[in-house]
């Protein structure tokens, strides 16, 4: 193709794209100045409700789903977890291309992340609302 043959086209969009305020910016700008990371706490909380009591397994997935964010912003999250000692992550079973499943490594160290995460969190919820 010659480069005369290229022309500049104009496209417009017929469907419009509304931004919302993120309700969270309180709670996730007090994430990142304390963990260094804006959406730590809500990772963290979430991979606990996740595992419940009977530690059950979580995923990158499940914790993107239960958080309402992107893949890409839980999984950095999750590998500074594993990398702490706070998540294991369980041998894969179906290849190296399968879901990775994570554990949740209770102890005293994990409890006060947790309790600093939700406090994090909480902090921002009016005292009505808690």
């Amino acid at each position: 193709m010659l480069r005369s043959d290229l022309r500049d086209v104009k496209r417009y969009t017929r469907h419009t794209t509304h931004v919302q305020e993120d309700e969270h910016a309180t709670s996730r700008d007090r994430s990142a100045a304390i963990f260094g990371n804006r959406f730590f706490a809500d990772v963290v909380v979430a991979v606990d409700r996740l595992s419940g009591p009977d530690d059950a397994f979580v995923t990158t997935r499940r914790v993107a789903s239960e958080t309402a964010l992107s893949d890409s912003l839980v999984r950095p999250v999750m590998l500074r977890l594993r990398a702490a000692g706070f998540i294991a992550d369980l041998p894969r079973e179906g290849g190296p291309r399968s879901t990775l499943l994570y554990q949740v490594q209770r102890g005293p160290v994990w409890t006060g992340v947790l309790a600093a995460c939700i406090a994090t969190i909480d902090e921002t919820v009016p005292t009505a609302e808690r």
